[in-house]
Order: C-alpha cells, then sequence, then structure tokens
C-alpha cells in the first residue's frame, strides 16, 4: 500500500510540475496579446488624428478650388494674370429695305 501512495506522490509531482511550463506560457502569451492590444490602439489613435488633420486640409483645398472657381474670381484672374480683357459686344446694322 505504501509504494502506491508514494507512486501517486510522484505522478501527481511530476503532473504539477509538468503544468508550469504551460501556465507560464500561457502567462508570456496573455501578456504580449495584450502589449500587441496596447501597441494596436496607439496606431489607431495616430491614425485617427491623422485622419482628422487631414479631413481639415482637404476642406481648406476645397474651399480654395471653391472659391476659384466662382466666375467674377475667374475674370479677375485673367484681366490680372493674362491680360485678357471682356471684349466689346459688335454693332451690326441690319437694314431692310421696303
Amino acid at each position: 500500500m505504501r509504494r502506491s501512495e508514494t507512486r501517486n506522490e510522484i505522478l501527481k509531482t511530476i503532473h504539477y510540475i509538468g503544468m508550469i511550463p504551460l501556465i507560464a506560457g500561457l502567462l508570456f502569451l496573455y501578456v504580449w496579446l495584450g502589449e500587441e492590444v496596447r501597441a494596436s490602439k496607439v496606431k489607431l489613435n495616430t491614425l485617427r488624428s491623422q485622419e482628422i488633420k487631414l479631413r481639415g486640409e482637404y476642406n481648406l483645398v476645397q474651399s480654395a478650388r471653391n472659391r476659384l472657381h466662382r466666375p467674377d474670381n475667374l475674370s479677375k484672374l485673367a484681366r490680372e494674370k493674362l491680360g485678357l480683357v471682356q471684349p466689346n459686344p459688335e454693332s451690326r446694322e441690319i437694314r431692310v429695305k421696303l
């Protein structure tokens, strides 16, 4: 009877010692995944702030583009930069003989 108890104790000890690497591996995996999630959150927040900045710049460019496409600005730029002038309307006479 004594031998089987000793044998059981040895098997339990081996069993518990064998669980140590498993638990250590799971703990390592938990910590590593946590760090990866935190790093991903930091990257995501950086990308979100960059997106907000780029949207602001895009809106400014769109506003400037819309301002430049207005007809009054186009005619002003044509006069100032290109030296173009509005042509005078031609006067034509149409004579009808009766």
